[in-house]
């Protein structure tokens, strides 16, 4: 029997770290990169994962039947106020802003508004990126996929202002160059990945942002 009066301190086990979140924003050529990334992706832990894709509303519900052909998790489209859960896909409806907002300790939901266009597009990559970063803090990485114009350049300067992690697209694998071009030259990503690399890319970083949980629980936070 050990003696004194200190506590002795429970070594903490990946499944008790507070989940991490992975946002992920496309545009032109996003469904087929989207397919690619889908169909390989295998986290290593709990996830909560958010997806903006630019597309018409029409087209949001073939959308996730598509994807949920190959993927490996669950694609649901988003719903106003739903509580949200690790381990299944997001979906930003075609006509609406996804947002994320923290309820409560380890509790988020989702929130869809019509506010105007950003960036001239609705749902905007930025609102998602900029929501998740306030919701979930270091513990959240962005993914820029292939697209045109600058979405997403200021939603991720918020995610890495809190100290969280950005993947953007390599222009070798891009459809337009554009979105994941105004990462690069903002030197905001932390690395260019050809798609098919990025699903081994998000698991390494989820990793690495599952180390961060486990740090914050250790502290108390």
């Amino acid at each position: 029997m050990s003696g004194g009066s200190g506590r002795s301190r429970r070594p903490i086990r990946l499944r008790e770290a507070l989940p991490p979140a992975l946002a992920i924003g496309a545009s032109t050529g996003g469904p087929k990169a989207l397919l690619t990334l889908l169909g390989e992706l295998d986290l290593p832990a709990p996830t909560y994962i958010f997806l903006v894709q630019h597309i018409h509303p029409r087209f949001t519900r073939i959308l996730s039947r598509r994807l949920g052909e190959v993927s490996r998790l669950p694609i649901v489209e988003a719903q106003e106020e739903a509580v949200i859960r690790p381990g299944r896909i997001y979906l930003a409806p075609g006509s609406r802003h996804l947002k994320v907002e923290r309820v409560g300790p380890g509790l988020y939901r989702t929130r869809l508004t019509h506010e105007p266009p950003r960036n001239g597009v609705r749902p905007s990559v930025d609102e998602l990126f900029a929501s998740v970063a306030q919701a979930f803090g270091s513990r959240v990485m962005g993914v820029v996929l292939t697209g045109m114009g600058r979405d997403g350049l200021a939603g991720a300067g918020a995610i890495k202002a809190r100290g969280g992690m950005i993947l953007a697209e390599a222009e070798e694998s891009c459809v337009v160059y554009g979105m994941p071009r105004a990462l690069a030259e903002a030197e905001l990503a932390d690395r260019l990945v050809p798609i098919g690399k990025m699903a081994a890319a998000i698991r390494e970083a989820c990793l690495s942002l599952a180390g961060r949980s486990e740090g914050m629980l250790a502290r108390g936070k």
